[in-house]
């Protein structure tokens, strides 16, 4: 009766005295006609109970069908009910307005990437959707889609990259123009092997001093003939290479995206979503990304975008980054 006579005034009884309670009074206390009987009906005192009877008799009593309650006190300082709630709900609403208000129209070239043959493997789940929506609304996402060629990219030679349907194919180290100042980022970019290798660069301060990787056709064959190569340059020297290899299975003409995250002296690389390199070095702290290719070697590169990981969101990206990470159980073979 009372939980109605919220609603709907005229119905509000006290339940000491059980007379109506006026809609006014009713705003401010719904169950009690005045302060003095809410106070006496919460004092359970045999005196309250027996002025109640002389008042308006035993048939008038409400205390035969419903339960007399202590009153608990407000603890001070303990703020409203469901502040809490509320304050997470405007975060989360902030996040997702800022997600939805910046979401990228297309990925690159429209084509999807090609699922990497290596078994059964755990979805990325709850916390790879947080990644991406993260991830595609950080304000400082720079994306490189080469229908311009290679303007962007600057390398010592002046011979340019052969351009085809908007990708490019490199040749000498170019780097990004718009990268060289960034140190903890996340790179990511679509490409194709034609021959032996697709080749990146990160953490490059100039053509002289940078990180490497590679990821290579090792054998022919419908095996897993993949290789991870990394190897850091230093005053245009190359040092410490290393070859990986990966449980996965790659082809000539088929898209790969790989993902590279920068993060301290930690970097991670993935392969269409496989965690296949965890990698730690700390002698180059700064320096934008790149493509190139040795000799022997041409891939085709499609789009790339790279996220600076500074900010505040950009931390909140690369935590939810690093785990949401697919792998095949065994798939861990060659992580060092």
């Amino acid at each position: 009766m009372v939980r109605l006579g919220i609603l709907i005034p005229g119905l509000m009884v006290c339940q000491y005295c059980r007379k109506k309670i006026g809609t006014v009074r009713g705003l401010k206390d719904p169950s009690f006609c005045c302060d003095d009987h809410r106070k006496k009906m919460t004092s359970k005192s045999a005196r309250a109970v027996r002025e109640a009877e002389e008042m308006y008799g035993a048939d008038g009593l409400w205390t035969s069908t419903v339960r007399i309650t202590d009153a608990k006190p407000a603890v001070k300082g303990s703020g409203r009910p469901g502040q809490a709630t509320t304050i997470f709900a405007l975060l989360a609403v902030a996040f997702l307005l800022l997600a939805v208000s910046d979401l990228p129209v297309g990925s690159g070239s429209g084509a999807a990437a090609a699922p990497v043959n290596s078994g059964p493997r755990t979805k990325g789940g709850f916390g790879q959707m947080i990644g991406d929506v993260l991830r595609s609304s950080t304000g400082s996402t720079l994306r490189e889609d080469f229908h311009g060629g290679g303007g962007n990219w600057q390398g010592v030679s002046e011979t340019a990259w052969a351009t085809e349907n908007g990708s490019v194919r490199p040749s000498s180290l170019r780097i990004w123009n718009k990268s060289d100042s960034l140190s903890n980022y996340e790179f990511e970019f679509m490409g194709q092997i034609d021959r032996k290798s697709m080749d990146w660069a990160f953490r490059a301060a100039d053509f002289h001093n940078y990180y490497a990787s590679k990821l290579i056709i090792s054998k022919p064959g419908a095996m897993p003939n993949a290789g991870l190569v990394r190897f850091v340059v230093l005053d245009g020297r190359e040092r410490e290479r290393v070859e990986l290899p990966l449980p996965l299975t790659l082809e000539r003409g088929a898209d790969y995206r790989v993902r590279l995250s920068v993060r301290g002296n930690r970097f991670l690389t993935s392969v269409n979503g496989q965690l296949v390199s965890s990698w730690t070095d700390a002698r180059l702290s700064r320096g934008g990304v790149g493509f190139f290719s040795e000799d022997g070697e041409s891939s085709l590169v499609k789009w790339a975008s790279i996220s600076e990981r500074d900010s505040l969101l950009g931390r909140l990206v690369s935590h939810f980054t690093l785990i949401s990470f697919p792998y095949a159980p065994g798939s861990m073979t060659g992580l060092r």
